[in-house]
């Protein structure tokens, strides 16, 4: 009798398929245009709430006469991360506190004439200058100036009035940016971990084909060298990001399913880069190695092949949810293990066997470098090494 029903693999096709034709508002993207749109509408309806709640609770529940500055303090505390929305209403409260203290004193003395005015500028962008206050330096000469000019002779009693508001503002905007859609940036670092080893690899396949005929494929590399930078910065700046995002979030906790940024990985990518890089600068070198006298076709050729069984691994490693692609590794240490008998083979102290030590060290610290991290990543965690590497890089 025949079975009803789908296989696994049938049904996690179909879920592939209906996921594709889910709104694009509803699928949960990594990054982009998509990812951007998504963040700025929760941003934009976290904001709204925000402000609508800070005017409420000011107004109608403390009784505050136009609380202006609530809705005004309330959007500080809804910042991309939870960590960054804290430090910012900090920095707003210390400068509304630094700019009431000018204020009261000079307003009390002079009043609001011009030189009140010009005493509050000067020592406002003076105050202002501390570097502490980050972006919301501006903050002390704003509130200095409005406390000066609208509380008149008795600033104190308009600073202590917009102190409440400031108060409930900032508070309600923290409580809103925590309990409402609390941002995490996990996925777009996952991207673009994932997206700078995909540059390598690109680059490393690229580069099998200039090893097997030098000067008919380095005309692309200049582009490889600029995406592997443009990458590399994305993927450190989207980690920094993730890293932001967890402090102080509720969800930090609750998604476990994206895997966290890992500095090994970056670090890891770092070495890979650099020896990309030094590959790519010793591939003239092949035409010593196969030069008139050698055979065309065996050092470059295998040198090619290895550059090519190489980029799976690093796919594989720049992919935080990847297994540890043993195969592959075994691959290429057989490739590597070629190679290096090829050399050993050539004439003592000549410039074909220097040139061919050279380029079989490179990938030898490339397939080394996969295969640590790998082996690391396999340890327990009790006993994995998380000080920062301080050895010499390849540049």
């Amino acid at each position: 009798m025949l079975r009803s029903g789908v296989t696994g693999s049938e049904r996690q096709h179909l879920k592939r398929v209906w996921s594709s034709r889910l709104a694009v508002p509803l699928r949960p993207a990594s990054s982009g245009p998509v990812r951007y749109w998504q963040d700025q509408v929760r941003l934009a309806v976290k904001a709204a709430i925000a402000a609508v709640a800070a005017w409420a609770l000011a107004k109608y529940a403390v009784g505050q006469p136009d609380p202006y500055f609530a809705p005004l303090a309330a959007l500080l505390g809804v910042y991309p991360t939870v960590a960054r929305s804290l430090r910012e209403g900090i920095r707003y409260v210390a400068g509304f506190l630094l700019g009431a203290a000018l204020a009261i004193p000079v307003g009390m003395l002079l009043g609001p004439g011009l030189a009140a005015i010009a005493v509050i500028v000067v020592a406002g962008v003076l105050v202002s200058g501390w570097h502490r206050l980050g972006d919301q330096s501006p903050q002390v000469t704003l509130t200095a100036l409005f406390a000066l000019l609208l509380g008149g002779y008795q600033p104190l009693h308009y600073v202590t009035h917009r102190m409440v508001d400031v108060g409930i503002g900032v508070a309600t905007g923290l409580a809103v940016n925590v309990l409402v859609f609390p941002p995490l940036q996990l996925r777009p670092a996952e991207h673009a971990i994932r997206q700078w080893g995909n540059d390598i690899a690109r680059a490393l396949e690229d580069l099998s084909a200039a090893a097997a005929d030098p000067g008919s494929a380095m005309q692309s590399w200049p582009r490889h060298d600029r995406q592997l930078t443009v990458a590399a910065e994305q993927a450190r700046r989207a980690a920094r990001n993730a890293r932001e995002s967890l402090r102080w979030n509720l969800r930090a906790k609750a998604e476990r399913a994206v895997p966290r940024p890992d500095g090994a990985v970056l670090d890891s990518l770092e070495e890979l880069t650099a020896r990309t890089r030094a590959v790519a600068r010793s591939l003239a070198d092949i035409r010593a190695v196969d030069g008139p006298g050698q055979d065309r076709t065996s050092f470059g050729t295998d040198y090619a092949a290895l550059l090519r069984d190489l980029a799976g691994p690093v796919r594989q490693l720049a992919d935080l949810r990847s297994s540890p692609p043993r195969a592959a590794l075994t691959a290429a240490h057989g490739c590597q293990h070629q190679l290096e008998r090829e050399t050993a083979q050539l004439p003592d102290h000549s410039a074909a066997r220097s040139a061919a030590q050279h380029l079989a060290r490179l990938t030898s610290e490339i397939i080394s470098e996969v295969a640590e991290h790998h082996a690391a990543s396999d340890a327990p965690a009790a006993h994995r090494d998380k000080s920062p590497r301080t050895g010499p890089r390849v540049n």
